[in-house]
């Protein structure tokens, strides 16, 4: 297994950072990050990445270690390592719902899910009856987390009801905490999120989290920092994020891909 080098500034620029969906507040307890530190611009842009349903894109790295997973929202077409650099070409939208089972670990209790806690059966009580639980949980847990900031590390999903504050890392944590507490199979997956703005920066891709969940055989994308404004072409996922741990090793992989990666838009 090749080796993992993060620098310490590095994982604290990519915490505090958080995420592409979550405007950060201004004032003084918030610092100023250079965005272009954890965005990635869209090379050969065009807005009709916006309205299209399927995108493909090519992203080269310096890494030659770099890969990305098959996902039911992404497609690996090509990847090929030359002259020391790693150039993946993608599509991403929906590709396979059906596909990719759900195992016994998309249903578990970690210490950061919390889904036997006291606040979390009192919140999934409000889901038991509902026609549409996962875009009813992506809407509460929106409506909840009141106050969208950054710098806040991954915290248990009673500790986010309390609190109410939090980027997409929180709101990928509790809506998989309220999901999986009413019986849904979900996980969450760290990637990147296609951005019109962000922070003064235009059309780029921004580090981000967000939850899959799994219902009538098929997976769907849930992003509770932009409820029912999916467009699955936006997201471009590095890994899944297991929730046992604050930083696993997958995690710590996509934040390090994040600054020697280039993406450009690919043409049909």
């Amino acid at each position: 297994m090749p080796r993992v080098r993060v620098s310490v500034a590095l994982v604290l620029v990519a915490a505090a950072a958080f995420c592409g969906s979550v405007a950060p507040l201004a004032g003084a307890d918030q610092p100023r990050i250079d965005p272009r530190l954890y965005s990635v611009p869209l090379r050969s842009f065009t807005r009709a990445v916006y309205s299209e349903a399927k995108t493909t894109y090519r992203l080269t790295s310096s890494d030659a270690n770099f890969a990305l997973p098959e996902t039911p929202f992404q497609k690996i077409v090509s990847r090929d390592v030359r002259s020391g650099q790693t150039r993946i070409l993608l599509t991403a939208g929906v590709i396979d719902p059906s596909g990719d089972p759900s195992r016994p670990d998309h249903l578990a209790d970690t210490r950061f899910l919390n889904i036997n806690s006291a606040p979390i059966r009192a919140a999934r009580k409000r889901f038991v009856k509902s026609r549409d639980a996962v875009r009813d949980v992506e809407h509460f847990v929106f409506d909840t987390i009141s106050d969208k900031t950054y710098g806040i590390p991954i915290i248990p999903a009673d500790a986010i009801l309390a609190r109410r504050h939090g980027d997409c890392t929180e709101h990928a944590v509790l809506a998989v905490s309220l999901l999986r507490s009413l019986g849904i199979p979900s996980r969450a997956v760290v990637g990147m999120l296609l951005a019109p703005e962000f922070e003064g920066l235009r059309n780029v891709f921004v580090f981000h989290m967000w939850a899959e969940a799994r219902v009538g055989g098929r997976w769907v994308l849930v992003d509770a920092t932009r409820p029912g404004g999916t467009n699955h072409n936006r997201y471009i996922a590095f890994a899944h994020h297991h929730l046992k741990t604050e930083m696993p090793l997958a995690f710590l992989r996509s934040i390090a891909a994040i600054k020697n990666l280039s993406v450009e838009y690919v043409r049909p």
